[in-house]
Order: structure tokens, then sequence, then C-alpha cells
């Protein structure tokens, strides 16, 4: 009987497991890896967001959040470090 549960919580339980999406900000006025260190660690301590990784090459920063989350929260976790966000892309996490 055991076995069984198991099996169909197994079989279940992707489809009930919601996409996640993969949210590009534009972020133009990033200069110094200072800036990178605190966009990153604003976004990352925005709540739901899954992983975050600026980059001053690109001056963009990828942000992986649940599918159902308001991407405005993360340009207002961007805002509070002084800088302007701009949403490029977003697309789903396969």
């Amino acid at each position: 009987m055991k076995k069984l549960l198991c099996i169909a919580l197994l079989l279940a339980a992707p489809l009930s497991w919601a996409g996640d999406k993969l949210v590009t900000i534009d972020i133009g006025e990033m200069n110094c890896s200072l800036c990178v260190i605190s966009i990153n660690q604003a976004l990352r301590s925005t709540d739901g967001v899954i992983k975050a990784k600026a980059s001053l090459k690109t001056r963009q920063a990828l942000v992986t959040v649940p599918d159902n989350f308001d991407n405005q929260r993360l340009l207002a976790a961007i805002a509070k470090t002084g800088f302007k966000g701009e949403i490029n892309n977003v697309a789903q996490v396969q």
C-alpha cells in the first residue's frame, strides 16, 4: 500500500508544479562591481525570487521567479538601490 501511495504521489507531483519564468531586466546605470553587488542583494532578498544574477558586462539582471510573480516587485527592489530597471524580456523556464 505504501509503495502504491508513493508511486501515485510521484506521478501527480509534476502536474501540480507551476512553471518558473526568467525575467531579463536592463539596468543601464550600472558602472561598477559595487552596483552589481547591491542589485544582486536587493533582488535576492525579494520574497519569491528563486535566483538572481546581475552582470556589469551586459548591464542586465537575469531573475528566475515563479510564473505568477509580479515583475513590478523586481523593478521596485532595484529602485530601492537607486537604479532604474526596465524589463527587457520574460521567458518561460523549461
